[in-house]
């Protein structure tokens, strides 16, 4: 049986004995991290138990990580019991490649046991259930084990600071989020802050590490010296160097035009952080106007923070350029008769966010709309002839969000 099947189990049988399964979830795992904890009561140094007598114990540091030193460890509920197979919590792999803590050492007339927590990575979620909540406390319950089954493992082969902070500004805000540590180097891990707030800051990378599994890490800061978290080192999610206005950058206005930024508001993203994308991202739509006052050129920054430019004549638009996220050219469009209806920019073979742009005649108060189409929702951008534009984000009600503020 497997531990959580057992747990499962053992959390069912609890909440009908206490009478509040109304209460919801986390009232329901505290009983049962109750139960588990009541098996633990004998475990003191003049008791007599399954492992003999207990001599002396020892509160360890739980973030020092271990993995099994076997093929395969037995782990029990208690040491009361330990050996038993009534009292036999789970059993670990080496194949599994599970990473455990320690919070108590036992020596024993026996030998030496340890008390195991489980690694956890719990993702968007710290806010609901902390790493002291009852929830967390009963799914990182690791058990009892032998000292000797167990080996020291190093998460973390080499970390450094830097001489001086490196600049850096975001390229995609949603396929990789900032950790209060990266997922296995310490016992508790969790998204610190995502990146949808942060596409137009200025951020600086101050440290970094390397994992065992070879991916390096930065810690990253605003500009005012606020603390953010850790984030891999990829290309694709930050941009080194200092910060550039998108508009300004792709757009080039020259000295007779006139560049206007139009920003989404907060309130219109509905303030809530996905899984999936970066729904709280404000749209930005940029417009060039010539001395005559006619909209030439205009900018637009979806959801996903990739921009797609557009360029006009007489009203109707002549040529789109679609960026990658590093602002460097992906595809580009000519022609009226390709940029009649709609232009949808996609890739073939990856999860990303697509982005479709739709036209209109010139009988039409509206230019342009560009819709942003993610995993989780969508996001809109339109451009009415006499340059006014409307933003709109889009969520469905059933989906599992977070409030933006928990990642403030």
């Amino acid at each position: 049986m497997s531990k959580r099947l057992y747990l499962s189990i053992a959390m069912v049988l609890s909440v009908m004995m206490v009478g509040c399964a109304e209460n919801g979830h986390e009232d329901d795992v505290h009983a049962s991290s109750s139960q588990l904890q009541s098996n633990k009561i004998e475990d003191k140094s003049s008791a007599m138990v399954a492992v003999g007598k207990i001599l002396s114990d020892k509160e360890m540091n739980p973030d020092v990580a271990y993995k099994v030193g076997k093929k395969s460890v037995l782990a029990y509920h208690s040491l009361t019991k330990f050996g038993k197979k009534s009292d036999k919590l789970a059993t670990y792999k080496a194949s599994s490649g599970e990473v455990f803590g320690i919070t108590k050492r036992y020596q024993t007339t026996t030998g030496i046991y340890y008390h195991l927590i489980q690694f956890q990575s719990n993702g968007f979620s710290n806010k609901k259930h902390p790493a002291n909540s009852s929830y967390i406390k009963f799914w990182g319950e690791g058990g009892y084990v032998k000292a000797n089954d167990m080996r020291r493992f190093h998460p973390v082969t080499s970390e450094w600071n830097y001489h001086k902070k490196v600049p850096y500004y975001v390229a995609n805000p949603y396929s990789h989020r900032i950790w209060n540590n990266p997922v296995d180097t310490k016992h508790y891990t969790y998204i610190s802050h995502v990146f949808d707030r942060l596409t137009t800051v200025q951020l600086y990378a101050t440290k970094e590490l390397v994992k065992s599994t070879g991916k390096h890490y930065v810690y990253l800061q605003t500009a005012g010296g606020k603390k953010l978290g850790w984030v891999v080192k990829k290309r694709s999610v930050l941009i080194a160097g200092k910060y550039r206005d998108v508009g300004k950058q792709l757009l080039k206005p020259k000295t007779h035009e006139t560049l206007i930024k139009k920003v989404q508001s907060k309130a219109s993203t509905h303030n809530r952080v996905t899984t999936n994308d970066s729904m709280a991202t404000q749209q930005r739509v940029y417009l060039v106007k010539n001395r005559y006052h006619k909209i030439v050129r205009i900018l637009v920054v979806g959801m996903d923070n990739r921009p797609t430019k557009l360029y006009l004549r007489g009203g109707r638009v002549t040529k789109l350029i679609s960026y990658t996220y590093r602002r460097v050219p992906w595809k580009t469009v000519t022609g009226l008769k390709k940029l009649k209806k709609h232009y949808l920019a996609e890739h073939l073979y990856t999860n990303s966010a697509a982005t479709k742009t739709s036209f209109y005649s010139k009988k039409n108060k509206k230019l342009v709309k560009a819709v942003t189409m993610g995993n989780d929702g969508t996001a809109m951008a339109t451009v009415y002839r006499n340059g006014r534009v409307r933003f709109s984000t889009e969520i469905p009600k059933d989906l599992n969000t977070f409030p933006i503020a928990d990642f403030d």
